[in-house]
């Protein structure tokens, strides 16, 4: 009877693997064999020739993009952490409300769209901007800075975007960590300082590496912040991409540069996971050595005892053994009062510490929340021209927005592709997310790798390789177009989400139905997504605002006279600035907010209804 069940359970297994064909078909033909054919592109297949991988490395202005490229992100990494790990060490310290608000002025921003947030910083670092504005009135400046198109605006935007990406990571491996520890360290006679760098700064460290890959690697391939802020001299790697498609028409180079650009990011990550894993492997070692390395020296201490066999008849003299224990009261006093003056003194710096902590983190959400309270105002203001504080207030840059079609027809179209690729991507995520936790599965690191990359790789590699298969499909500038274009990085956000709450879903429940005679699919539909709805809607808020928020892949595949909301957005910025811009851009800033305030609804359902589960059984 138990190899009947086990067999069933094995072939229930195996069926549930399945279920991540649909998505890894969808990532096969329209994400991996693109980016093969990106790859025999550049290397001009049939004739087999590398002479474009030679004209970028032997350019020395295409070195001097390349090495831009990685001196931005080392510098924009560096400084996220700088900026978020305090933030998130103060975010674990609060709690209640008071946490709840401070992470909506980080999720907030995240989730807001780049484009409104670089549009804010234009705003903020323009020769007449707020910055600039504040500084003169000041008297500490007698000519506008040159902030904007300089390495500065690049370097402030950049930051600015990423920094969620910093903290909310740094975050998440902070609330993990065993809060006994720390007190365990200061009942022990640790002061905060001491525990800090002892006990919590090793166990956070694995969020550090985390948000600093994440951080570089999304740095790496940024096009719309340097292209906005940034001058000539500014260009990165994926702006050298886009110029020598659109300016150039040298598709041969491009898919070298984007080749170039796919290899240092893949690359990046398989490195930064090999050292993480030798920096355990090392840490495991010192750690592993510690106790021999504590009995060495006792064992160096009796040796050196026993080289001295007149010590021990020293210490049987009367007068001598008094005189030592005199000594070491003494001294045990002096230590005791010593002890006693550094343990105040470090909590007195420990209060002045956390205030400053406090301030410096203030400070960081401020960041944050600035662009917001620069382009709602400027949406309303009664001026023709951008300007902060307003002259006056209106609403006829929002009836301007209403009454021009193109940018109705613009957000109709976001809305109705954003829609589609939500639904579509989160039934291939979930479906993918369920079938590699529950099923059995041969190669799952391969299809986890596969389904998760599109997170990695850069946008304006994908966008590029996948205009010549939508090219030669007739796809290109056709909803069905933008619907897989978008589709193939929502996929990603859905099954990791789905993934993480799948991981922390109780089992025993599942099992508990079954054996009551439920079938996988009944015990699906009754027990594993109603706990797991939530997940999964977070999946889709993520998928509906990745599509809605993309540029990079829709400049490539939404040809000439398609444009959605966000390309409309970005060719309106090149080319002419408006508080047009500042009224959509504050709706778009709702976006997001609405989707909290339903994703906290359902929360809030979801818990209800689990509360009231075990009263209706009883």
């Amino acid at each position: 009877m138990r190899a009947l069940q086990e067999a069933a359970a094995a072939r229930w297994q195996g069926t549930v693997g399945l279920l991540v064909l649909p998505a890894v078909v969808f990532l096969l033909v329209f994400y991996a064999f693109p980016l093969v054919r990106l790859l025999l592109v550049s290397v001009e297949a049939p004739r087999w020739s590398l002479t474009h991988y030679a004209d970028f490395f032997t350019e020395p202005a295409y070195l001097r993009i390349l090495t831009r490229t990685f001196r931005v992100s080392l510098t924009v990494t560096f400084c996220c952490l700088l900026l978020g790990y305090p933030t998130a060490y103060v975010l674990l310290r609060v709690s209640g409300r008071r946490r709840r608000f401070l992470l909506l002025l980080v999720i907030v921003p995240y989730l807001t769209s780049f484009l409104v947030r670089t549009y804010a910083w234009m705003v903020l670092l323009g020769p007449k901007g707020i910055i600039n504005s504040l500084l003169l009135k000041a008297g500490l400046i007698d000519t506008p800075l040159k902030l904007l198109y300089s390495a500065v605006g690049v370097h402030v935007g950049m930051v600015h975007v990423l920094l969620p990406l910093m903290i909310l990571p740094l975050y998440s491996v902070m609330v993990g960590i065993d809060r006994t520890l720390p007190r365990a360290a200061q009942t022990l006679g640790a002061g905060p300082l001491r525990t800090f760098l002892r006990v919590f700064l090793p166990l956070s460290l694995p969020g550090v590496r985390s948000g600093c890959v994440l951080v570089f690697l999304v740095a790496l391939g940024f096009y719309i912040t340097p292209a906005m802020l940034g001058g000539l001299r500014d260009s990165m790697i994926a702006m050298l991409i886009e110029s020598q498609i659109t300016q150039l028409v040298n598709w041969g180079f491009a898919a070298t540069a984007a080749v170039v650009l796919l290899a240092v990011t893949l690359g990046g990550f398989s490195l930064a996971g090999r050292v993480s894993g030798m920096t355990l492997l090392v840490a495991s070692e010192v750690a592993g050595q510690t106790v021999p390395a504590v009995t060495w020296d006792g064992i160096a201490g009796s040796r050196q005892r026993e080289g001295r066999p007149w010590m021990p008849r020293l210490l049987h003299l009367a007068p001598v053994a008094a005189l030592g224990r005199r000594l070491d009261a003494v001294m045990s006093a002096w230590r005791r009062r010593r002890w006693a003056r550094l343990q105040g003194r470090e909590m007195r710096g420990a209060g002045r510490g956390r205030a400053a902590l406090d301030l410096y983190a203030g400070a960081v959400f401020f960041f944050l929340i600035l662009p917001t309270f620069v382009v709602v105002p400027i949406s309303l203001s009664a001026g023709d021209f951008l300007a902060f504080p307003p002259p006056g207030w209106s609403l006829k840059w929002y009836a301007s927005y209403f009454s021009q079609p193109p940018w109705l027809h613009a957000t109709l179209l976001s809305f109705q592709v954003a829609v589609v690729t939500m639904l579509a991507s989160t039934v291939l995520g979930t479906l993918a997310a369920y079938g590699v936790l529950r099923g059995r599965l041969r190669r799952r690191t391969l299809v986890v790798s596969l389904m998760i990359s599109p997170i990695i790789v850069p946008p304006i590699v994908i966008g590029v390789a996948i205009y010549g298969l939508l090219a030669q499909w007739n796809l290109i500038g056709r909803f069905l177009g933008l619907v897989i274009g978008h589709a193939i990085g929502s996929i990603a956000y859905v099954m990791v989400i789905v993934s993480a709450t799948l991981a922390g879903f109780d089992r025993s429940l599942e099992r508990a139905a079954m054996s009551l005679g439920a079938g996988p699919l009944l015990t699906f539909r009754r027990v594993t997504f109603p706990l797991i709805r939530a997940g999964v809607l977070s999946g889709a808020v993520f998928a509906f605002i990745h599509s809605f928020d993309e540029v990079i892949i829709t400049m490539f595949i939404s040809g000439v006279h398609v444009q959605t909301l966000p390309l409309k957005m970005w060719e309106d910025i090149r080319n002419q600035i408006d508080p047009t811009i500042a009224a959509v851009s504050s709706m778009l800033i709702l976006l997001p907010v609405a989707w909290l305030v339903v994703l906290e609804v359902v929360q809030g359902l979801q818990r209800a209804t689990t509360r009231a589960a075990p009263a209706d059984s009883a």
